[in-house]
Order: structure tokens, then C-alpha cells, then sequence
């Protein structure tokens, strides 16, 4: 798949937006002024996460396009989005163990049992043993559960051998959302696997046929669709209570038209460095955002300054180094991983393809 720089900017976008979600939220413990600001710059930022599941719904689709469904693209598929997600993803969850283990003090939600650790590192649902929230180790790594979730259900369909696999996928998870808005389940993994904000993969995954079948719109669509689209974000949000069952139906219709917006137009636009740049790290800047924005309260914390001082310092420290350290991780450990797993995984196919071409070649000349 052509990288495109829509994608990217859009990446980038969804991953400032969480960034700024958190660092919202840390401020009202530097006793910040504004805090009703704070407080709604803390709730719309979670925003950036239906961004983002609309763009993996659309860069999924995009990759499987042209494939032959069967046994070997859905291994490959699977085993590619393993090498992709894996690695930063573990390392990420066992550094944050080891800081909790080490440094009990700088963690506040601290449960290691070994059972809840394995869950997480695997992707599936879980609560905190010692909180009850339903989130893993790491967590901001709910999100990758229904990421990975969503890679499943792509290999299941590529491994059946069904061609179109954007209709199968489509009925799916209309599916699953239907059965959980009938039965409520309790048991958290079908309440994850049956919750509405999958359908963000779905409006992802429709976006990519309608481009791969030549659709685009003008700019004038373009701009019309990303305004609804803030609208919708910035009218509507989490409730009071903090519940979001609705989110794929109250979110995502605004994520999926900012979506179309920035991606569908006829015409490439010429968008900044930086911006592509930390569209590239955006995963890196996703999963260690946290530990330098909590480096970064330390320092903060033990400056005799007041208040309002304390956040802009705060914003100067972890912004930048946030963004440094997402682009140093990316370049140093995401890339070559990536190349590394990369090229494993085509010496193991490029094997199972010449065994199954010589077994083909031995059967056909003994018939």
C-alpha cells in the first residue's frame, strides 16, 4: 500500500488529541486554574481514539485489497500485524511493570498478579484486579485489544477464502453490535467484542472500497464533511458518568466524516514535516506518552513556582519531550523491528511456498 500523507496527518492529529487528553488531566494535580477548561480539554481529547480506529479500519482493508483470500494471507496478514504491534507494545507493558515493581511510589494502580499480566500482554479484556477497571497492564492498551480483535476477524475471514471480505467483515461486526445492544452481556470480553465502538472499523473498512473503487469527493464536500464532523465532536461527548456504550454511534459518525474529509478529496495536498513525522511515530507517541509525562510532574512538582507557572513549565517539558521520544522510539525501535520481523516473516513464506510448490510438482508427476 502507497503510504498516503492523509493518513499520516490524520494519525498525528488522533495521537496530539490523546496526548493533550492526559496532560489535561495531570495539570488539575498542579492546582491549575481553569480547570473547567482542563476538564473538557481532558474529555474531548479521548476523541482521537475513534480517529484512529477509523484509520486502521481503512488502512486494514487497504492492505488485504488484491490478496487471495486462503491460509497463507491470513497467516501472513496476522503474523504481520503481530510484528507490527507486538514488540513496542510488550516493551512498553513490561517497562511499566518493572517501574511499578522497582519504584512502587510512582504508580498508583499497582496489580502485577501473573495471570492479569499475561491477559494483557496477549490482548485479551481484563479488569484491574485491584481497581476493577476494565483495562490492562499498560492502560492505554484497551485500545489494542480492539485492535487486535479486529485483525482476527480479518484473518478468520481471509482464512475461509471469502473475496470480499469488506461485506463479511461489515456483517460481522453490524453483528456482534446488534447481539450486545440485545443481550448486555456482563462478562467483559463479550461486552468489549460486542461494544459499538467497532463499528469505527467498519466506516474505516467502508472508506477504503469506496476509494479503491475510484470515489472522491471536492473540496467543497471536503470541507462541509470535516465541519459536521468537528461539530458532532465538540457538541457531543462522554456523559457525566463517564459511560460511553454508545460511543460508536454517538463518536464515530464524526470521526468517520472528519475521516472522508481529510482522505476522499481528488486532490493531494501538500501538508508539513513535523506533521507527517509524528504521524509516522503517532503508535510510539500513543504508548509512551504516559512515562514522560509523569518524568515531566516529577520535575514540576518539586519547583518552588506557582501555579500557573507550574503548567507552563509542565507544557514546555512534556510536549517536546514527548514528541522527541516518540520519534527517537519509532526510528530505533519500531523501524527496526519492523525490518527485522519483516524479513522473518518473508524467509518463513518464501519456505512455505516453494514445500507447497514442490509437494504440487511431486503429486503431479506421480498421477
Amino acid at each position: 500500500m502507497k503510504k498516503l500523507d492523509s493518513i499520516q496527518v490524520l494519525r498525528a492529529v488522533a495521537a496530539l488529541l490523546v496526548v493533550f487528553c492526559h496532560a489535561a488531566g495531570e495539570v488539575g494535580g498542579h492546582g491549575a486554574s481553569a480547570s473547567q477548561l482542563w476538564r473538557l480539554v481532558n474529555e474531548k481529547g479521548l476523541f482521537g481514539v475513534d480517529i484512529f480506529f477509523v484509520v486502521s479500519g481503512f488502512v486494514m482493508m487497504y492492505i488485504v485489497s488484491g490478496q487471495r483470500p486462503g491460509s497463507s494471507t491470513a497467516g501472513w496478514f496476522l503474523s504481520e500485524r503481530i510484528v507490527r504491534v507486538v514488540p513496542l507494545y510488550w516493551a512498553a507493558t513490561l517497562f511499566s511493570v518493572g517501574i511499578g515493581l522497582a519504584l512502587p511510589a510512582l504508580k498508583h494502580k499497582n496489580c502485577y498478579e501473573v495471570a492479569y499480566v499475561l491477559r494483557s500482554l496477549f490482548f485479551v479484556p481484563s479488569s484491574n484486579p485491584l481497581t476493577g477497571a476494565p483495562e490492562p497492564v499498560l492502560g492505554l492498551g484497551w485500545t489494542l485489544n480492539f485492535e487486535m480483535f479486529f485483525y482476527v476477524v480479518i484473518s478468520l475471514v481471509l482464512l475461509i477464502g471469502i473475496r470480499r471480505v469488506y461485506l463479511v467483515v461489515t456483517a460481522i461486526f453490524a453483528s456482534l453490535v446488534a447481539l450486545g445492544a440485545w443481550v448486555n452481556p456482563e462478562y467483559l470480553v463479550l461486552k468489549s467484542w460486542t461494544h459499538t465502538i467497532i463499528l469505527e472499523f467498519v466506516f474505516g473498512v467502508l472508506f477504503a472500497q469506496l476509494r479503491l473503487s475510484g470515489f472522491r469527493i471536492g473540496a467543497p464536500a471536503q470541507i462541509a464533511l470535516i465541519l459536521a464532523g468537528v461539530a458532532g465532536w465538540v457538541l457531543v461527548g462522554p456523559p457525566a458518568d463517564g459511560t460511553f456504550d454508545l460511543r460508536g454511534l454517538v463518536w464515530g459518525p464524526p470521526a468517520a466524516a472528519i475521516f472522508a474529509g481529510v482522505v476522499m478529496g481528488r486532490r493531494d495536498i501538500a501538508y508539513p514535516k513535523l506533521l507527517l513525522t509524528i504521524g509516522d511515530a503517532s503508535y510510539s507517541l500513543y504508548l509512551t506518552h504516559l512515562f514522560i509525562m509523569r518524568a515531566s510532574s516529577l520535575v514540576v512538582d518539586h519547583l518552588s513556582v506557582g501555579p500557573a507557572l507550574r503548567v507552563a513549565l509542565f507544557f514546555a517539558l512534556f510536549v517536546p519531550g514527548a514528541l522527541g521520544f516518540a520519534i527517537l522510539s519509532y526510528r530505533k525501535l519500531e523501524v527496526p523491528t519492523m525490518r527485522i520481523g519483516r524479513r522473518l516473516l518473508r524467509q518463513r513464506f518464501d519456505k512455505a511456498r516453494v514445500a507447497k510448490s514442490v509437494s504440487t510438482g511431486t503429486q503431479g508427476a506421480g498421477t
